[in-house]
């Protein structure tokens, strides 16, 4: 026996109010029995509850009333949306109602004549699923406690030159940079060498040195002179160890160093 065009559509939207009842469950509700059908189905985000406040978690109801030529003439149906949760706003209905629009066009479009209910319902669970997110993202930045190890790292000034940097450019920077480096590291040496000589000199001799307007080499010259005089004196003094060392000897042993 061959089926009409009705009757064909009445069993594929039987079957599918059948897979819809047994996937959603208490979710499900039929509100009419006989053709057109007509139902409602819960739509709530999976959220673990221990991670979530209940009041940011979004969720609607949406109520589906089949056409008689669904789905092999066409796959659009009549559908409303009504928000469940206080945070469901006019803006979110409008978001959510265009979610579902858009599902419905891309299957129009495939025009494979397939149910489509399930896709529908689980682009808004999707939808939903990202408002509760942004809602609890807002929530446990509001109730956070503030980090003391947090440090703010400002961001790197961006500079408007406007002049692309080349190698001849490049390098002409570099040549400069690395004389100023040598400039400073020379003045450095040159500055530890003096220091190093002032703490040698005596404070008369660093006056007699303003005084006389001596130049660095007469500075080192009496630190040299000095540096002479402590080793002269070094060995008179070793010399007279050695001298009264001799008397405490014995006269005999005196005259056999002699």
């Amino acid at each position: 026996m061959i089926q009409t065009h009705n009757e064909q559509c009445d069993h594929f939207q039987k079957e599918e109010l059948n897979a819809l009842s047994s996937i959603y469950l208490s979710d499900y509700e039929q509100l009419k029995d006989v053709h057109p059908y007509s139902f409602q189905v819960i739509v709530a985000p999976f959220v673990p509850a221990d991670q979530f406040y209940h009041d940011n978690v979004v969720y609607c109801k949406i109520f589906i009333a089949f056409p008689d030529d669904y789905p092999l003439k066409s796959q659009r149906f009549h559908f409303e949306i009504q928000g469940l949760s206080r945070n469901f706003t006019q803006d979110n209905l409008i978001r959510a109602r265009k979610v579902c629009e858009q599902v419905i066009d891309h299957h129009e479009k495939e025009a494979d004549s397939q149910p489509i209910v399930f896709a529908v319902v689980e682009a808004l669970r999707d939808y939903v699923f990202d408002q509760s997110m942004y809602l609890q993202e807002l929530y446990d930045q509001q109730n956070s406690k503030p980090d003391d190890n947090y440090i703010y790292i400002p961001p790197m000034p961006k500079f408007a030159t406007n002049t692309p940097v080349t190698l001849e450019s490049f390098t002409e920077w570099k040549k400069k940079f690395d004389q100023e480096i040598y400039e400073i590291k020379k003045r450095e040496k040159n500055f530890n060498q003096v220091e190093e000589m002032m703490k040698k000199i005596s404070g008369k001799q660093y006056f007699d040195r303003k005084q006389n307007k001596e130049d660095d080499v007469d500075v080192q010259d009496i630190i040299n002179e000095d540096d002479d005089i402590v080793e002269l004196e070094d060995e008179d003094y070793q010399g007279e160890e050695y001298y009264e060392e001799d008397q405490d000897r014995p006269l005999y042993e005196r005259e056999q160093l002699e």
